[in-house]
């Protein structure tokens, strides 16, 4: 047996350690150190740590039970009273990058579907980072947070259509779209009904547990079952761990079971999410054209968003600062962009520069994303002391 994946696991947690300590005496999110780390120990520097399948299942458990301590943040009742606005920051924060990235595109090349390849990929939110830096700076349970939380899962799900439309192009029925529409709606019925149901026995096991010795091994459970038939459904296995969250965190000693799942989050999980995503990087040799190229489409996936996202938020009655910060924390793009390309690049609808693009894009923008969020937090801070 190869233990190679050993050795991988404790360089990525001891360098990620060392980068968030020195992120966090610039001033800079402790996320901006875990993404250096995955890049300088991957193949784009050092190459002393390479993607595995071991590493790629603790990353996918680590994002499961970020997005889970997300939903546990979460108050379902402000939820619901705020889901109109979510649909609409969202559906205004996927049309508007979608035009603009499918633009941008033209500058690279000039064929209509890999055109509107470029911009599908930059619709789609990743939360996952954004709420990592949102804990940090404590505003995961603002307006803000939670606006960024509940337009997410939207933005997810319009993600996963287009992922479809993508994975069946050039062969895409409507019936397919359609069952896939049918299966989303499925899942969040299932959702809400196991929800309620489960939200009676967590009540249950809360009496008799008077200790909270073992809601933690329950509520991991419950996040990874609900996360496994959400991606049965199509649907992303984050979205299935956030509902998890929100049962469980509107329980009454939900805040106990967080404490406990939150050590070992951040201890182990965290630091390998955000390196394997650096580890994603293989090469950064590319022609002036393509280097040029790849700064103003990352530009744009972040600029559409803020505008996108942004408006959407303004229409809801959000002031100018929630609205830029709203964008800011949507801009964020991850796993759905990164599988949008890796099945295009299976069905030779892109090749492997187009790949590369996409992938040095989504690191780009998450590496600038929490500066940008942190900044903007810190503008606002500074102008209501001096208002004060």
């Amino acid at each position: 047996m190869e233990y190679k994946y050993l050795l991988d696991i404790g360089l990525i947690i001891v360098v990620v350690k060392i980068f968030t300590l020195i992120t966090q005496k610039i001033k800079m999110p402790k996320v901006l150190g875990g993404l250096i780390a995955g890049i300088v120990l991957g193949p784009a520097m050092l190459n002393v740590v390479q993607n595995s399948t071991i590493l790629e299942a603790l990353s996918q458990f680590g994002i499961i039970l970020i997005m889970f301590l997300a939903g546990m943040e979460t108050s379902i009742k402000k939820f619901i009273a705020n889901s109109n606005k979510y649909i609409i920051i969202a559906g205004i924060g996927v049309v508007v990058p979608l035009i603009l990235g499918t633009f941008a595109s033209l500058i690279y090349v000039q064929d209509l579907k890999t055109n509107l390849f470029f911009g599908a990929a930059i619709t789609a939110t990743s939360v996952s980072i954004t709420v990592e830096t949102l804990i940090e700076m404590k505003k995961i349970k603002s307006s803000v947070g939670l606006a960024i939380l509940g337009a997410g899962v939207v933005d997810d799900v319009i993600g996963i259509l287009f992922l479809t439309i993508i994975m069946n192009s050039g062969n895409l029925q409507i019936a397919t779209f359609v069952t896939m529409t049918l299966k989303i709606i499925l899942f969040f019925g299932m959702a809400i009904t196991l929800g309620l149901l489960l939200f009676k026995v967590f009540e249950k096991i809360e009496k008799k547990d008077t200790k909270v010795e073992q809601m933690p091994t329950y509520s991991i459970a419950f996040a990874l079952i609900l996360a496994y038939i959400a991606e049965r459904l199509g649907v992303s296995g984050i979205i299935g761990a956030y509902i998890a969250g929100l049962v469980i965190g509107n329980t009454e000693k939900g805040r106990k079971v967080k404490g406990k799942i939150d050590l070992v989050v951040h201890m182990i999980f965290s630091p390998i999410f955000f390196a394997s995503v650096g580890l994603n990087l293989t090469t950064i040799h590319f022609s002036e054209s393509v280097w040029l190229f790849i700064l103003i489409f990352t530009a744009v996936t972040i600029i559409s968003k803020i505008i996108g996202n942004g408006l959407g938020a303004k229409i809801c009655g959000y002031t100018n600062d929630k609205a830029v910060q709203i964008g800011i924390g949507m801009a964020t793009r991850g796993e759905v962009a990164l599988i949008m390309a890796n099945e295009a690049k299976k069905l030779a609808l892109i090749n492997e520069e187009i790949f590369s693009i996409i992938i040095i894009t989504v690191l780009l923008v998450t590496l600038i994303t929490p500066i940008l969020l942190h900044y903007s937090f810190k503008i606002k801070n500074k102008n209501e002391e001096e208002m004060i």
